[in-house]
């Protein structure tokens, strides 16, 4: 299945309480190529690679596919452009993590004290 991502084009996780959860946002430096590309394609196939490959990402290689997006380059990645990943953006990512991770301490001490 060429573009198995279409297949889940338009669809969206929900909550328990049926509310939809809000889609991750994607760098910049990701770029999606193919007929039809959108951020949403772009996060399955990404996430796709991640969990099915070992294999580092790193987008087309080949210019072909920017004259022929219908043709799948590589299959061991994603249909998007190649990107490299600097040491900017790792630190800037280790910010992110351990903001999001002093939120949760807060929140599971506040939880603790609350009891």
């Amino acid at each position: 299945q060429l573009f198995w991502e279409k297949r889940l084009q338009g669809l969206s996780a929900s909550d328990v309480s049926e509310q939809i959860i809000k889609s991750m946002e994607l760098p910049k430096g990701l770029q999606g190529v193919g007929p039809g590309n959108n951020d949403d394609t772009l996060l399955s196939a990404v996430a796709s690679a991640l969990h099915t490959s070992t294999a580092p990402i790193t987008g087309q290689l080949s210019a072909a596919v920017e004259k022929n997006p219908a043709v799948w380059l590589n299959t061991s990645q994603p249909l998007c452009k190649a990107f490299i990943v600097t040491d900017d953006d790792i630190r800037k990512q280790e910010e992110r993590v351990q903001q999001v991770r002093k939120k949760l301490e807060e929140a599971l001490m506040a939880d603790i004290l609350s009891r």
